[in-house]
């Protein structure tokens, strides 16, 4: 660690400052009322500076755009005003494909980035296509949340010489320092889709680190208030579910009726206060499940609008995974070993998910930099049902009341620089465990944004009969910006390091050691705009006791096409093998695989073309045995008209006698660990469509079917050092089924209608049809699996969501024109 920092700051001492002239623009003010229908055709507009002269950023970067943009901006008491002029050569080619919200889909677009602050960290992104979709996000230099939503308004209009928008943002939908004197940073963006040309007004190089820092200056905004940001949704959810019952052993049909608030209040011109009361998550999209048969649990993306709007203090370290909210519950499973069987009883209920009662957000960023968030959620008791053989019933408490808490500190330094200190507390009632893991971590930047330094040290504490601790450490160092990049990274996670009461770590006892280097090519060569080449040399370990885990090297060479065909082709290579600690379950007896490479290739072609092809394909060789595994994946992407459009996915994945633990049947080998080599087949087909009716409303539809046959083929018994000996191992069941081997499927449909009737209203209908089974008789093909997936226990829902907006400042300024009508 200390010669890391050493090196740090000696280098920083050996390169000055390489900051881009910053573009400036002066904004005036209004005071007249203008209609919002995409013609800047109003006195102000005449009075408004121009910025113009944007420069290509993509596919090549320097360059001045081919296409001409004019942009314009004035304000008022009340909001700020974009307009744009977008000219072009050749205006019947411009694409105009509609969308969903937030989806620029094909269509050329326009964005402007507003940094408030000019701190260079965070801002808000909004957008809206030659189409008249809308789009807004929270920007940051490592990406845009489109998860965050705000109210304003939009127009454009086709033009002889192009197309024009209007944009009024309201003053409610930002944060700005409270001072008479406004200063920000800002951009603006141009997309044009049939040549990929991706243009800003101050120009953005590839090659320098993060977007923010290479924004624009506006200034001229004066005394200007934050209005008061106080905002209702309340929601009403209807639902008709058919689902298997376990005790009628049949589909039945049901229904229920919901209700819930969210609220936001600026609690000043900084901080928001975001709030949900009985939230209700029922039309989620469904999650894409996978057969797992290995030693650690599956990592499943967030869905839920409440966890992943505006939640970037919170993904600070890592330590957060909101999936643990709302998840199975505690003691879900523990009630099977609690049945009385002389009683005769059996489980008749047992929730799959605990109950969120309500969850609040407070997050912001003051003057000088301080980011605060504070998240809390509640979770209610959950109890299983048990009933005995004469009818008798008694409850089970499979989840208390439980408690979670995330805290962070994040304070911006010079050079976009920032340190920060998180912190997660789990709370139960009674004598169940609880968690707390506390992080510290610093980034560091070098004045010119080309070297950088990032350091986290995180302690965790499980409290159940006794305390637990364990630690985390990581330090990385290294080149991030420019055409040679290079680092080195150091991470170790104690064999007692715990976050996953609220976090997310596949697994601790590690220690891993990175160095990297890459070359990105930015100038267009005979046939590619861009290049790069990246390899990287990983060891790993365990850290208690040390040993030997791998140690591999990874490649991989790509670019982007003048056909706009990017492609890239990349491998890997463990010359030594690995030894999994892990595999066996039991901890000291390790699982060999043999020396191993592997290659793939990946293409993707122009999206902006009615039809587009994905592409992967990639195979892996283990030396000394006859094992190996390939496959790879087609996905084809039709665009049938501006308002439809359908993806389709066809994946197929082999690994030939690869190995893995069982869970032992036969009595004789119950004190043995066993293997089993197997074949696994996995295959997975998806479709993806949507059709638009207007920029508010459309309808999509998600289906997707994943199917994995695991057969085994013979059982080997684990012997000390990974020595493995066949075994006359008898897997086969009472019924004469052969209980290892299983054929999984896992098939949804999704089909979400919206309609936004005025901005942040909206009503969804959503149809939802999941089918989850596991059994261990063999299908000879895929097809075959069909003949009985339909007959399997499944749910089928249909929803009906009515959200309403209501803006507290609506009321104001109406009753403040009441007020003033009569004089």
């Amino acid at each position: 660690m200390k010669f890391c920092y050493a090196c740090f700051f000696f280098f920083t001492l050996l390169i000055s400052s390489n900051s881009v002239a910053q573009k400036n623009y002066i904004i005036k003010k209004s005071t007249k009322d203008i209609e919002i229908d995409g013609f800047l055709n109003e006195s102000q507009w005449k009075d408004a500076d121009i910025a113009t002269d944007f420069t290509e950023r993509f596919p090549v970067f320097g360059s001045q755009s081919r296409f001409v943009s004019k942009v314009k901006m004035y304000y008022d008491d009340n909001a700020v005003y974009i307009g744009a002029e977008l000219y072009d050569t050749a205006p019947d080619s411009i694409s105009y494909s509609l969308s969903q919200r937030d989806n620029p889909g094909n269509a050329d677009w326009f964005e402007l980035v507003i940094d408030p602050y000019a701190n260079a960290v965070s801002g808000f992104g909004f957008g809206v296509t030659a189409a008249g979709v809308e789009l807004d996000a929270l920007a940051s230099n490592n990406n845009m949340d489109g998860s965050w939503n705000a109210v304003w308004k939009s127009r454009v209009q086709r033009r002889d010489f192009g197309w024009s928008l209007e944009m009024k943002i309201p003053f409610s939908a930002l944060r700005f320092p409270n001072k008479k004197v406004q200063e920000w940073n800002i951009n603006f963006t141009r997309h044009v889709r049939r040549v990929r040309e991706v243009s800003d007004w101050n120009p953005v190089n590839p090659n320098l680190f993060g977007s923010l820092t290479q924004t624009g200056k506006l200034t001229g905004i004066i005394d200007v208030k934050s209005p008061l940001r106080l905002s209702f949704t309340p929601y009403l959810t209807g639902y008709i579910q058919n689902s298997y019952d376990e005790i009628l052993k049949k589909q039945v049909w049901n229904n229920r009726l919901t209700g819930g608030l969210d609220l936001k209040y600026g609690l000043n011109d900084a901080f928001t206060l975001d709030m949900t009361l009985i939230p209700d998550f029922g039309q989620t999209r469904s999650d894409r499940k996978v057969l797992n048969l290995g030693p650690f649990e599956v990592r499943y993306n967030e869905n839920r609008p409440f966890f992943i709007e505006g939640t970037d203090l919170f993904k600070i370290g890592g330590l957060f995974y909101s999936r643990r909210i709302g998840a199975s519950p505690l003691h879900r499973y523990d009630v099977y070993a609690n049945l009385d069987s002389s009683k005769g009883e059996e489980v008749i209920n047992n929730p799959q998910a605990a109950q969120m009662l309500n969850g609040t957000k407070v997050s912001g960023r003051t003057k000088k930099g301080l980011g605060i968030g504070f998240f809390n959620a509640l979770e209610g008791r959950s109890f299983a049902t048990i009933e005995d053989s004469l009818g008798n019933r008694r409850e089970y408490e499979t989840n208390p009341l439980t408690n979670y808490n995330v805290f962070v500190l994040s304070q911006n330094l010079k050079n976009n620089s920032t340190v920060s200190l998180v912190n997660t507390n789990v709370t139960r009632e009674g004598n169940n465990r609880d968690a707390n893991v506390t992080l510290g971590q610093a980034v560091l930047y070098s004045p010119d944004g080309k070297y950088g330094v990032t350091t986290t040290v995180a302690l965790s504490a499980i409290k159940n009969q006794s305390t637990t601790f364990g630690h985390t450490a990581n330090v990385s160092i290294g080149k991030v910006s420019g055409i040679w990049q290079y680092g080195f990274n150091y991470s170790e996670k104690s064999d007692t390091y715990n976050p996953n009461d609220l976090g997310f770590l596949y697994n601790n006892n590690t220690r891993n050691y990175i160095v990297s280097a890459s070359w990105n090519g930015y100038k267009p060569s005979k046939y590619f705009f861009r290049r790069s080449v990246r390899m990287s040399w990983v060891y790993e370990e365990l850290y208690k006791p040390q040993r030997y885990s791998s140690l591999g090297m990874n490649w991989s060479v790509g670019g982007l096409h003048k056909k706009q065909t990017y492609m890239v082709l990349s491998g890997n290579i463990l010359p030594f093998g690995t030894v999994n600690h892990f595999e066996s379950r039991h901890f000291g007896h390790i699982v060999r695989y043999n020396p191993n490479a592997s290659v793939s290739y990946f293409f993707t072609t122009d999206y902006s073309k009615r039809f587009a092809l994905d592409g992967r394909i990639s195979y892996t060789q283990f030396f000394g045995v006859e094992q190996n595994q390939y496959g790879g994946f087609l996905s084809p992407r039709i665009r049938v008209s501006n308002r439809m459009n359908i993806v389709l996915n066809s994946s197929v994945n082999y690994n030939n006698n690869g190995y893995g633990f069982v869970n032992g049947e036969d009595p004789d080998y119950a004190d043995d660990i066993i293997l089993g080599i197997r074949k696994r087949l996995d295959v997975e087909n998806s479709i993806q469509s949507e059709f638009i009716f207007t920029k508010r409303m459309g309808v999509d539809l998600r289906l997707r079917h994943y199917w994995s046959q695991v057969e085994y083929n013979r059982f080997v018994e684990l012997g000390e050092d990974g020595a493995m000996t066949t075994i006359d191992y008898d897997a086969v069941n009472e019924d004469g089924e052969y209980v290892h081997n299983t054929n999984y499927n896992a098939f949804t449909i999704d089909v979400n209608y919206k309609w936004v009737f005025i901005p942040g209203s909206q009503l969804k209908i959503v149809y939802k049809n999941n089918i989850f089974a596991s059994k261990s008789m063999l299908e000879s093909s895929y097809f075959q699996t069909f003949n009985t997936l339909f007959n399997q226990p499944q749910v089928n829902s249909i929803s009906l969501k009515l959200l309403v907006y209501v803006d507290v400042l609506y009321f104001q300024r109406k009753n403040r024109k009441q007020r003033k009508g009569p004089l």
